[in-house]
């Protein structure tokens, strides 16, 4: 077996070209080789299910049969691989009854599920780099999958460490993503596979469950969470660039936010490192930038005048531009990266508290967030707007983390009364923002506000009653019940 620790970028269409002249790879010394990968899997995804790849591959006239079994720190992805030589383009499947992991399945009931799922094929461009004391291998591929009778078009370069410290993975794919409209690459080409056969590529992507296991360290949890938040941002980031989808604007927000409020509720074994405040802020110019738009495409759903409509769908259309430039300047981009290397590379990582249990560290956290979202003694129809806001925030934040660490505790009535509670608070307190936002804008236009005030009340009631449920359901990670491993509900 070896460890193969690689970062990858997705590149802009037809950008390729652009990538054999830049620097750092102007000039040094490239193999092209055509490369046909056919990667393998059961219809239920129980390879993919263990974080498992399996693909065969033809280079020249060579095949060879490659296991992977990655995590990911980030988006720097650290994996474990083991290479065969095969005959021809079926897996030999008793070549991996000796691995020291497990694929879920047993080997013989694998061999009568497995197919093939997905065929690529590219041109693999290669260079091998010196940089920062280390030896990185770079490859462009550009070519395309075929999932079924989907195709879908693929150009990305990936760094891959050879040896020496990792941080040069990083230092290159930066240089490179300097130049050129290339971003973090979240999807293996298994991944794109899978997405391709179920019509998900291209579509607007929810958060999706976290399963952190008891005996994790607080670092692996964070590392975890932050690459969960990136993998959410990415798939919907390319959407709104493409095609101002107001649903993926939304989804890439929800993952900015969520990212900031990981960086809040890890910010005891985060925060003394040097880089956590100017990436912190960084998150927050990079968030308030999707704000403008996503709060008027909130705005346009409502029943408003055509003169009112037609004003503020064209303000819609300046936000969109500027979110657009925003996603695609360099901050942003370089951004993603340098938050990929510090979460995996940090100095953050060599404080003690790092290595800590994560579920210990949990229920403080969940403690403290508690305190500031406690329902007792509240009145919502006694707070002003200022105050439901903030309250509001501390909700957000509270929900976030609930979702980040529920896979650590088990099952429960009460675990499921605060999820629900929570969730319908948070969304009333939502409406009551909108509906604040709303006459904001409606003012900017200098157009009389006419909701009707029926719509306010009712929210405010919504509120008040969520606000009632979650104080009966009570802080369930007080219970003494012994943690589980289960995959964590995210909501939408």
């Amino acid at each position: 077996m070896s460890r193969e620790i690689e970062l990858k970028l997705d590149l802009g269409p037809g950008s390729h070209e652009r990538v054999r002249s830049s620097q750092p790879l102007a000039g040094a010394e490239a193999k092209s080789t055509p490369q046909l990968s056919i990667y393998y899997d059961t219809k239920d995804g129980r390879l993919a299910e263990q974080g498992c790849s399996l693909r065969v591959r033809r280079t020249g006239n060579a095949w060879v049969q490659t296991l992977k079994q990655s995590t990911a720190a980030g988006g720097l992805v650290d994996r474990g691989e083991w290479d065969w030589a095969v005959e021809g383009d079926t897996p030999e499947l008793e070549k991996l009854e000796e691995l020291p992991l497990d694929l879920g399945v047993p080997i013989a009931k694998l061999e009568r599920k497995l197919r093939p799922i997905l065929r690529s094929e590219v041109e693999r461009t290669s260079w091998q780099l010196e940089h920062g004391g280390s030896r990185v291998q770079v490859d462009l591929d550009v070519g395309s999958l075929q999932a079924d009778e989907r195709r879908a078009g693929i150009e990305e370069v990936e760094f891959e460490l050879l040896d020496g410290p990792a941080s040069a993975v990083i230092d290159l794919a930066r240089a490179v993503a300097a130049d050129l409209p290339a971003r973090l690459g979240v999807l293996s080409k298994a991944e794109r596979g899978a997405a391709l056969v179920g019509g998900k590529l291209g579509q607007p992507a929810k958060a999706t469950p976290l399963s952190l296991k008891e005996g994790m360290t607080v670092a692996e949890a964070f590392s975890a969470i932050v690459h969960a938040c990136l993998k959410h941002f990415r798939l919907n980031e390319d959407l709104v660039i493409d095609g101002r989808n107001a649903v993926a604007l939304h989804q890439a927000r929800v993952a900015l936010r969520r990212l900031r409020s990981a960086f809040t509720l890890f910010k005891p074994v985060i925060g003394e490192d040097t880089r956590y405040l100017e990436l912190r802020e960084e998150l927050r110019w990079f968030t308030n930038q999707l704000g403008d738009a996503r709060n008027l495409d909130v705005y346009l759903q409502r029943d408003l005048p055509s003169s009112e409509r037609a004003a503020a769908e064209a303000r819609r259309e300046q936000a969109y531009d500027s979110v657009i430039e925003a996603m695609q300047d360099q901050r942003s981009r370089l951004l993603i990266i340098d938050l990929t290397g510090w979460v995996a590379l940090g100095d953050w990582r060599d404080a003690s508290r790092a290595a800590r249990p994560v579920r210990a560290f949990a229920g403080k956290r969940l403690d403290k967030l508690w305190a500031t979202v406690d329902p007792t003694g509240r009145s919502l129809a006694r707070m002003d707007e200022e105050s439901r806001h903030q309250l509001r925030i501390q909700v957000k934040k509270m929900r976030y983390a609930v979702e980040f660490f529920d896979a650590l505790y088990p099952r429960s009535k009460a675990r499921k009364r605060f999820g629900t509670a929570i969730e319908f608070l948070q969304e009333a307190l939502g409406k009551l923002n909108d509906l604040a936002t709303a006459r904001t804008l409606a003012a900017s236009d200098g157009t009389e506000w006419w909701q009707e005030q029926s719509d306010e009340l009712q929210h405010l009631r919504d509120a008040e009653s969520a606000l009632r449920d979650l104080q009966r359901a009570g802080p369930f990670w007080r219970s003494d019940d012994a943690p589980k491993n289960a995959s964590a509900a995210v909501a939408s």
